[in-house]
């Protein structure tokens, strides 16, 4: 079975500008002519970036729904992993030295085997192609972690920092997993991807932030998702500059539950905790690994380990309360209440809004640029003219609002009340379609704030006053 990618309408009209520009006579807009096609056709690229053990390949898998990703407590992922879509499962390294041949990577059980044919240094990637139906709509790219826990090694560090950044810049939309406020080093990480020729692709939208650890926000785990709901949402407000949103998730208990862990024999041991300890004996037991693995009740310590591996404190404590209101739950109830309690939904379905919504935009956006560049360098006033034209099209209206939500976040531009929040909606979720006697009375409030402003200020104007433009638009087209 071949991929297909979504139809994109804009995509496919930047597709012909690539086209015009592999025909130019100059060899640089050629070549780039054929890097755009060969981007443009294939699925959306996302790459998954964060600090080392920052759940990275954790969210991977529950987003592959497939524990393919090697995970532990260390520095697992040492190479670039790009995970696509084929008719059968396999994995191939490629060395960066191209005497060399690529090698196959074995797998164990569903895992990738973590002894690979090369040392990691000698590795550029390693492709695995996954009968998952996630892959057909994306490709997603695991990347090693920003810093490497071996620090005296500063050759392995700028080697795994050197693969993720060509990856993020590879890529099409970045999630960047943090497991807390956001530091400055990685902050910085962020600013780097959005760089250069990946300027437009990692700005705003295209960039989301994920909270792969919602259950280690707090000692209490009753408090704990709503301690990270609250800091996801300051973490939104701060850095709306860099990211489209801040979504928790609980990554282990969504692996878990995506990838079908959990079996009878699981649910057959929380099963007997449950009957064992009453609420209190479960609480003391849950305040830390070593107390869980020494309370006394039914349960061999091994078993025990093997619970707290897959589904983390949090989980083994939201599953015991499933048990105790349903003491006849199955592995699939309890999968379920998995689901349900890590957040896996709500943070798909918001990725989903703010990425997918936006993936034509992204793709032609980022390709319509590269190409003005090249082709501003080549004087090819044709394939200039022919990408101005695109970017000047109401369905690339996006990529200005997302420059607006960068102004308005870092405070260079503050429209006074009334207008704020009006610009607020329409970089989040998008102006209403309105009457065009009420856009009109939107516009002059936007232009008589434009006279008393700077220029800063009267970008942000003009990009307002089309969009109440655009939502008249919309409105006269729903109410003809």
């Amino acid at each position: 079975m071949v991929t297909q990618r979504p139809r994109w309408p804009l995509t496919e009209s930047v597709i012909q500008v690539a086209e015009r520009a592999v025909a130019s006579r100059d060899a640089g807009l050629s070549a780039a002519g054929s890097a755009t096609l060969r981007r443009l056709r294939r699925p959306l690229g996302v790459a998954v970036v964060g600090r080392v053990s920052a759940g990275k390949s954790t969210l991977v898998n529950a987003v592959l729904g497939t524990a393919v990703s090697p995970t532990a407590g260390n520095e697992c992922t040492r190479v670039v992993y790009v995970f696509a879509y084929g008719g059968w499962t396999g994995a191939m390294a490629h060395p960066r030295d191209p005497a060399l041949p690529a090698r196959p990577l074995p797998f164990t059980g569903s895992r990738l085997s973590d002894a690979l044919p090369y040392p990691a240094a000698a590795i550029e990637r390693v492709d695995v192609t996954l009968t998952v139906p996630i892959l057909e709509r994306a490709t997603v790219f695991d990347t090693p972690g920003l810093e490497s826990t071996n620090r005296e090694n500063s050759a392995v560090t700028e080697r795994m920092l050197g693969d993720t950044m060509d990856a993020a810049v590879a890529a099409d939309a970045l999630l960047f997993c943090v497991n807390g406020p956001i530091k400055e080093d990685e902050e910085t990480a962020v600013r780097t991807f959005r760089t250069g020729r990946s300027k437009v692709r990692m700005a705003g939208g295209s960039a989301v932030a994920v909270l792969t650890k919602a259950d280690e926000m707090g000692e209490d785990r009753r408090l704990t998702l709503k301690a990270a709901e609250s800091l996801a949402e300051r973490m939104s407000r701060t850095h709306a500059d860099i990211f489209g949103g801040v979504f928790p998730v609980v990554g282990l208990l969504a692996e878990a539950a995506t990838t079908g862990a959990l079996r009878a024999r699981h649910a057959a041991a929380l099963a007997e905790l449950a009957a064992a300890w009453t609420v209190d004996d479960a609480g003391t037991a849950l305040q830390k690994d070593v107390l869980f693995y020494e309370m006394p009740g039914p349960v061999d310590t091994a078993r025990r380990r093997e619970l707290m591996a897959m589904l983390g404190r949090f989980g083994v404590g939201e599953l015991l309360e499933v048990l105790r209101t349903s003491p006849r739950a199955d592995a699939g109830a309890l999968t379920a209440a998995a689901r349900e309690a890590s957040g896996y939904d709500q943070m798909e379905r918001r990725l989903r809004m703010t990425l997918g919504s936006r993936a034509d935009v992204m793709k032609a956006g980022a390709a319509l640029h590269e190409l003005m560049d090249c082709a501003l360098v080549a004087g090819d006033d044709d394939v200039y003219a022919a990408a101005q034209q695109l970017l000047d099209r109401p369905e690339m209206f996006p990529l200005q609002l997302l420059d607006v939500s960068r102004q308005l976040a870092s405070g260079r531009v503050t429209p006074p009340p009334g207008l704020a929040e009006h610009a607020w909606i329409a970089v989040t979720v998008g102006l209403s379609p309105v009457r065009a006697k009420e856009a009109a009375a939107h516009v002059a409030q936007w232009r008589h704030w434009a006279s008393l402003t700077d220029t800063a200020g009267r970008s942000v104007a003009r990009v307002m006053i089309r969009a109440w433009q655009l939502a008249a638009d919309a409105g006269r087209r729903s109410w003809r």
